[in-house]
């Protein structure tokens, strides 16, 4: 009897271990074969095309080998990403494993510009821009991987790297002003041709108003100046074809070409009225101001600045460089010196200023 349970237990515990290296191989075959799918496994919606013979083949664990189907042969290792095909150029972007920027041939597959930027973006005119270096400078590449323009402030902000008709507008903040600045290269001259805070394109014009620490300049499409000085204040014509300009409180008509149309332009005109008493008492309401209107001076208007004109002759008395301008008799005027400003100064009829 002993010996009959004692059998018993022994093929129980065999088949107690056999069932469990079973389900442990059972287990590590799933294991490897989740692993290897994993790895190894495709993901066919992801593929993309590159070109005719180009394409980029995707993996389970978000991975990319870039196929050539002339040859049959895979052109790189698997890689973390691949650019979509670049619209003017023959060179796309691809990231390697580590995160390093690289180019590739679309058209064959092929690494021409080995993974070794921080950051890269497609080529336009024969030039793309990378982030290089420890200090991570921005500078721009030609297909030789020659830094043929570099040194360039990096701001990871702004992304527009691309060179169009020529030039290309990288934008940055100034941590010290605090204000954007706009640098603009040329393709041609590789290097800046110049620094701006504002850069307004004219619409149906190749022109652009530009503004640096100097003042405002008007730019053609090879962002050269089209006047040997900058002015105060520019504006474009809504009504016409040029730019208002503004130098020593005087505004003036120019053409896209710099020609003068018109050597005196002005926003608009204000009558000026002083009080000259004060209408009878009534129990039930307040007392107004009755007012005479200046049949000879008024203020006129250029920009957010007023100055005196006569307004019989069109003589101007003063330039316009007041906030604003109102009578408080009718020999005495009262001036703003700047526009929302406390500060002002009198003015006589001649429009001289009058210590108080």
């Amino acid at each position: 009897m002993k010996e009959n349970l004692k059998n018993v237990l022994n093929v129980i515990w065999k088949i107690g271990v056999g069932l469990i290296g079973v389900f442990v191989l059972v287990l590590l075959a799933r294991y490897v074969r989740t692993e290897y799918f994993y790895h190894f496994g495709r993901a066919y919606a992801d593929d993309m095309t590159l070109s005719s013979d180009v394409v980029v083949r995707a993996y389970m664990n978000n991975r990319y080998k870039v196929y050539n189907k002339r040859t049959g042969h895979y052109t790189t290792r698997k890689l973390r990403w691949v650019s979509g095909t670049p619209k003017r150029d023959s060179l796309t972007v691809f990231c390697d494993k580590d995160g390093y920027r690289g180019f590739l041939n679309v058209h064959t597959g092929e690494i021409a510009i080995p993974a070794q930027y921080g950051k890269a973006w497609q080529f336009s005119e024969g030039l793309a821009a990378v982030v290089y270096g420890d200090k991570n400078r921005l500078g721009f590449i030609n297909h030789n991987n020659e830094l043929v323009i570099k040194d360039i402030p990096y701001d990871p902000g702004y992304y527009d790297y691309l060179f169009k008709d020529g030039f290309c507008i990288i934008e940055r903040w100034d941590d010290i002003n605090f204000e954007d600045v706009y640098s603009v290269y040329s393709s041609k001259k590789l290097s800046k041709v110049g620094e701006y805070n504002e850069l307004t394109s004219i619409d149906n014009s190749n022109h652009i108003i530009a503004k640096d620490d100097d003042g405002y300049w008007l730019l053609d499409s090879e962002y050269e100046s089209v006047f040997d000085e900058p002015y105060d204040y520019m504006e474009k014509v809504y009504d016409g074809d040029g730019v208002f300009v503004t130098h020593n409180n005087v505004k003036q008509y120019f053409d896209y070409d710099g020609t003068l149309l018109e050597p005196f332009v002005i926003d608009g005109i204000e009558r000026l009225k002083y009080v000259i008493g004060l209408t009878e008492a009534d129990p039930e309401y307040d007392q107004n101001d009755i007012f005479e209107f200046e049949p000879e001076l008024v203020a006129y208007r250029v920009n957010d600045n007023y100055g005196l004109m006569n307004a019989n002759t069109g003589k101007i008395i003063t330039p316009a460089k007041y906030g604003d301008i109102y009578m408080i008799s009718k020999e005495l005027l009262r001036a703003e010196v700047k526009y929302n400003n406390n500060e002002s100064v009198l003015l006589d009829r001649n429009g001289k200023e009058i210590s108080e």
